[in-house]
């Protein structure tokens, strides 16, 4: 699928069809051969069976979800959902080269197209059956229906297998950054680089990895409350009288070791159980 990408790519630079089908084949082969050292290390590293399907066109599509089957998608294997995108995959590409082959053959032909603009101002090119030959007949459908009608719901479908298919994946290998490299991997037809870069990646369940992050979180969160909101004075605020010193529980004036000084000694009651009143009561 992304040699197709590739050359429609280059149908902005060429108009040439060998020349862009040359861009795409290289950029096609440059991309693959990351995409089947990745999963060959992978498959390797984890004790995967039949590693060569890694280096096959197709069959590497299904071995993604044979590398990604430590995931699973709503309880779908992912190896299932890797024969299916490789099933689709095979599929679209036929139906391309047999799409191609009746453009080129028509472009060939002294059939004239007859020509319509949209109302987008696209102009449409399409053949008129009643004026095409029976042995083009073929060729003159495949021109007009086959992208618009077949094709391009071939590819919508083979996309959304594509990205349950990348998400299993790069939860396995990339967990932190599953959502980025997937939605990467859709926009651009770089899979195989991404697949690269996270090859040495040990495979992990995202529920396990989930859940060994919320632990570690709280874990960070109980050392963080015992380092900012201990007693600062080392001691229970609630548990004792913080003065030390003052009034014992009958109300009277206490600090533990002698009672405070008389405010009232010069008047005589000082140190004595007498009162200053003392001398009005003897007269």
């Amino acid at each position: 699928m992304d040699f197709f990408e590739y050359a429609s790519f280059a149908m902005n630079f060429t108009d040439t069809l060998w020349v862009q089908f040359l861009i795409g084949g290289l950029c096609f082969l440059i991309v693959f051969v990351f995409e089947a050292i990745a999963l060959y290390t992978i498959a390797r590293r984890e004790g995967y069976k039949n590693k060569w399907m890694a280096c096959i066109p197709f069959f590497n599509t299904y071995y993604i979800g044979v590398c990604a089957q430590k995931n699973r998608f709503y309880n779908i294997d992912t190896k299932k959902i890797g024969i299916a995108a490789a099933v689709f995959e095979a599929v679209i590409v036929a139906l391309y080269i047999v799409y191609y082959v009746a453009c080129i053959t028509m472009l060939k032909s002294d059939v004239a197209p007859t020509v319509t603009t949209s109302w987008l101002g696209i102009e449409q090119y399409f053949y008129e059956m009643a004026s095409v030959p029976d042995n083009l007949k073929w060729a003159a459908w495949m021109y007009d229906y086959m992208y618009e009608y077949i094709l391009s719901f071939l590819d919508l479908f083979f996309c959304l297998l594509q990205v349950v298919l990348l998400i299993c994946f790069f939860q396995t290998y990339a967990c932190r950054r599953y959502v980025l490299f997937t939605i990467t991997s859709i926009l651009f037809p770089i899979q195989g680089i991404l697949f690269f870069v996270v090859r040495n990646n040990s495979g992990i369940n995202y529920k396990d990895f989930v859940n060994a992050e919320q632990a570690r979180q709280y874990r960070m969160y109980q050392q963080y409350q015992q380092q900012n909101y201990q007693n600062p004075y080392n001691r229970d605020s609630y548990g004792q009288n913080p003065y030390n010193n003052g009034y014992n529980a009958s109300g009277n004036y206490s600090d533990g070791n002698s009672s405070p000084d008389d405010p009232f000694s010069d008047l005589g009651g000082s140190g004595s159980d007498s009162s200053p009143f003392d001398d009005f009561d003897k007269n």
